[in-house]
């Protein structure tokens, strides 16, 4: 096995563990530039089935369409660069997530949804600092991406024991640590950055079991907290620092966040 998280990543996706054409990859990697050609991005889009038709979808909605959207090139003008990178993130999401990972016991449909309650925490609380949450949304999305790789070395394990969640603070990072020599957060951040995903993103899903000091992570860590309430038991008690920041000081507004986090995620899990 590969010594470090660079190689462990890339032995992933060349063995094609990750259910991705080579169109999504180049079409990320155009959207982290700030000069990419629109016509060329649609063009790729269109080699993906599965992208083009979220891509169209997304375009025709009620938000975006005052009149239908007929093609690819209309719908990369209509929703520009950071709706492009939402949209891929999902589709990546969705992908990775698609069948159960058996070393944490999750089933495909639970890992989805747990994702998508990280995600909407992550952008409510960017929201209560006057941001509109897509690169939020897009971290708590992918935050748990790495599970699947550590899955993947898992099932070649000639001890195939189930990882044990420890605590909110490391959850599963021990187990992962031992069987990979890396954590899910690790490898997920390298994942994303050989997908071309932009470096803050990478940073913060990197950082999600470190000391949260800048507003940045805090914003994962709400995502985190609202995802664990639903989902792990009741969490510790949230840090004082980001109590203070997102004024979530009382009980009864730590309270409505989370359920706020549970009401919204699980509309858009329906809708989806």
């Amino acid at each position: 096995m590969p010594s470090d998280p660079s190689g462990i990543i890339s032995a992933f996706l060349t063995a094609g563990s990750l259910p991705l054409s080579r169109s999504v990859s180049r079409v990320q990697t155009m959207l982290n530039r700030a000069d990419y050609d629109a016509a060329d991005l649609a063009e790729h889009l269109r080699m993906d089935s599965t992208l083009a038709a979220k891509v169209m979808s997304v375009a025709n909605s009620a938000f975006f369409s005052r009149q239908p959207c007929l093609n690819t090139d209309e719908a990369v003008n209509r929703l520009g660069t950071v709706q492009l990178t939402r949209i891929f993130a999902q589709v990546l999401a969705g992908a990775a997530l698609m069948t159960p990972l058996k070393a944490y016991n999750l089933t495909a449909d639970a890992m989805w949804r747990r994702s998508v309650f990280a995600a909407v925490g992550s952008e409510l609380a960017a929201r209560r600092k006057g941001d509109e949450g897509s690169s939020a949304y897009m971290v708590g999305l992918l935050h748990q991406i790495g599970m699947l790789v550590v899955n993947t070395h898992w099932q070649k394990s000639a001890d195939a024991v189930p990882l044990v969640r420890v605590n909110f603070e490391q959850e599963y990072a021990a187990d992962e640590r031992r069987l990979c020599g890396f954590d899910q957060a690790t490898l997920g951040a390298e994942l994303l950055r050989q997908l071309s995903f932009p470096e803050e993103v990478n940073r913060i899903v990197a950082g999600q079991y470190r000391p949260i000091s800048e507003p940045t992570a805090q914003l994962l860590y709400l995502g985190r907290y609202a995802r664990a309430s639903a989902f792990d038991g009741p969490p510790p008690d949230l840090d004082p620092e980001v109590r203070r920041n997102f004024d979530l000081g009382s009980a009864g507004r730590l309270e409505a966040f989370v359920a706020d986090t549970r009401q919204e995620a699980q509309h858009r899990i329906q809708r989806n």
